[in-house]
């Protein structure tokens, strides 16, 4: 199957925030649009007026992430994936079940925009495009593992160049393009925003499920989910 199907598209940069801007910074968890920019605060605001939303989705989904990071930390997902694989009967992205990218093929893919305040954990992506790579044949939990382990391989060989995204600058992608979290490199406040363009994911309504009390964290290992 083919990834990195399409080129990234950057946007234009915010100011780079203060390490106590982001600290007091409110988490978001699948929130709207208008809930995100009335409750998420000023960097949260910034960072949505970077990005090129193109409004064609009948959804918008804003998530952001705010850790306190220590060397070897992951605050993003390790290994190479994508986003936004139809999951289950109902093809939907945020059920807990195997993931169908065969699926992708006759769908319109959302659109994410992703932005990454500071220096020590910026996303990884790939250069090169139309990477050819092998996948389950049926949905299945190894899908990613199985993509991790070959992107990994042909990085290790000189196949592929990878590249991190620009620390507070907006990137736009598809559900095709392959790309990782990586361990932190020293001590920061890292802020995450991750907003999604989408004709299947909704957006919660109650705020008890929106505001992040907790955040997630990774183990630095391939493996599928």
């Amino acid at each position: 199957m083919l990834f990195n199907r399409n080129e990234p598209v950057f946007g234009k940069p915010i100011e780079q925030p203060s390490q106590e801007l982001v600290k007091n910074t409110l988490g978001l968890h699948n929130a709207s649009l208008e809930d995100a920019l009335k409750y998420g605060g000023d960097l949260t605001r910034a960072a949505i007026g970077s990005m090129n939303l193109t409004m064609k989705k009948k959804y918008i989904i804003v998530d952001t992430k705010i850790h306190m990071l220590i060397p070897g930390m992951c605050p993003a997902i390790p290994g190479w994936h994508t986003d936004g694989v139809p999951r289950g009967a109902n093809l939907d992205p945020t059920a807990k079940q195997a993931p169908n990218i065969h699926a992708q093929e006759e769908m319109d893919s959302p659109i994410f925009h992703l932005l990454v305040t500071g220096t020590s954990c910026l996303t990884k992506f790939i250069k090169d495009r139309n990477i050819d790579l092998a996948v389950p044949d049926e949905p299945d939990t190894k899908l990613y593992k199985m993509v991790s382990s070959q992107v990994n391989q042909k990085v290790l060989n000189g196949e592929l160049e990878t590249y991190e995204a620009p620390s507070c600058v907006p990137v736009m992608w598809d559900w095709w393009e392959v790309h990782t979290g990586i361990p932190a490199k020293h001590h920061e406040w890292r802020f995450l925003i991750r907003v999604t363009e989408s004709d299947i994911q909704q957006p919660k309504t109650d705020l008890r499920d929106i505001i992040r009390t907790q955040q997630q964290g990774y183990m630095p290992m391939e493996f599928g989910w």
